[in-house]
């Protein structure tokens, strides 16, 4: 054996394994239209066991289930692994922890009640590092993300402080919030051998690339924020759009000569991009792209562990989306919008302004 295939053969077989669940999408259109007692045999094959939240049409039930086998998936990988490789997939997983830090500084902006954020928290077992009773009992969000700054979070709470303080914008502290996370992912891929390095850079390339452009639209024209500290909030590590490329587009005065001035290979991936909506969704599917590839193609690395989580959780995400509009007796039509949305209606939403979601580290790509 190789020394990369004698390192990583228990970490391929496990993923080849779990690849099997992925959810062709042809599976996911009879899921869309069976009646609800064909749903359960459907599920377990993406190796769901949902009988429990199926029967109690209990959405934050369905979703924690969810999160359950995202996490089992998780764990299943990360025995696999140690050293900094598994330090890169342990911090990966706490995206799912940001999702529970959002809700927490979403619920003290709004004055819920401590109870009431609790019940939109997801569990996710020994990945959890947030003191979650704490935080509830802070009185403002600036006092959270002080409280933040002791934990493992410091380098994020500072960053979100700082924005929040400025800008007193909830988007705008998500995505402070990304941004540091995003540049945590980007430092540890950094810190591995040159092999992963080379094979897992163009996803988390292309994961930065699409954080930084759409947020570099967002600051210019919808935050009018300079170039400059448009610049300053964006990760100058991306794929195709590296330090010196963020700051010319920074410079530009519109969407249009940003989407002039890109480089070759992600203006071809854009030229059917009309508004920052549609430029989020189009790398949002490089991105699915670049990791279906990745995990069909090659073999004994860790990047087909990190395509295989990112792919498990736009299948998980699908799932959820597809579960729900059922419960809420949406029709099929309108799931499948929901689930493939044509560009035409991504245009159309734009001039609602930017979504918590959109461009962030969210359920699809790290977005």
């Amino acid at each position: 054996m190789t020394g990369a295939t004698a390192s990583y053969a228990y970490l391929h077989a496990r993923v080849s394994v779990l690849a099997e669940q992925l959810l062709p999408t042809a599976v996911l259109e009879r899921l869309i239209v069976c009646p609800p007692e064909q749903e359960i045999d459907l599920l377990e094959r993406s190796g769901l066991s949902l009988s429990s939240a199926h029967g109690s049409d209990d959405p934050a039930a369905l979703e924690q289930k969810l999160t359950d086998a995202f996490v089992a998936d998780f764990i299943i990988l990360a025995r696999a692994l140690s050293g900094v490789q598994r330090e890169l997939l342990v911090y990966w997983a706490r995206r799912y922890e940001l999702s529970n830090l959002k809700a927490i500084i979403r619920g003290k902006i709004s004055e819920q009640p401590a109870e009431k954020i609790r019940e939109q928290l997801l569990d996710i077992g020994a990945f959890a590092t947030l003191p979650v009773d704490d935080l509830l009992r802070t009185d403002d969000v600036a006092e959270l993300l002080r409280m933040l700054e002791m934990t493992p979070y410091a380098d994020i709470a500072r960053q979100a402080r700082r924005i929040y303080e400025e800008q007193q914008d909830q988007f705008a502290l998500d995505a402070a919030v990304d941004r540091r996370y995003l540049a945590g992912i980007n430092k540890r891929v950094t810190a591995l051998a040159a092999d992963d390095r080379r094979i897992l850079r163009p996803l988390i390339g292309a994961i930065l690339d699409r954080f930084n452009l759409v947020w570099l639209l967002r600051y210019r024209f919808a935050y009018n924020l300079t170039p400059a500290e448009t610049y300053y909030l964006l990760i100058p590590g991306g794929y195709h759009l590296r330090g010196p490329e963020l700051q010319a587009l920074a410079q530009l005065g519109s969407f249009e000569d940003v989407m002039s001035n890109l480089p070759t290979a992600l203006a071809r991936e854009l030229e059917r991009a009309s508004c920052t909506n549609t430029v989020d969704r189009l790398l949002e599917l490089q991105i699915g792209s670049i990791a279906e590839s990745i995990l069909r193609h090659t073999a004994f690395n860790l990047a087909r562990a990190c395509a295989y989580l990112l792919l498990r959780e736009l299948d998980l995400a699908r799932i959820h989306a597809v579960l729900r509009g059922k419960r809420l007796q949406m029709k099929p039509e309108t799931i499948r919008l929901s689930l493939w949305p044509p560009l035409t209606a991504l245009t159309d939403a734009e001039s609602r302004g930017p979504s918590a979601g959109s461009g962030a580290v969210s359920g699809a790509a790290l977005g």
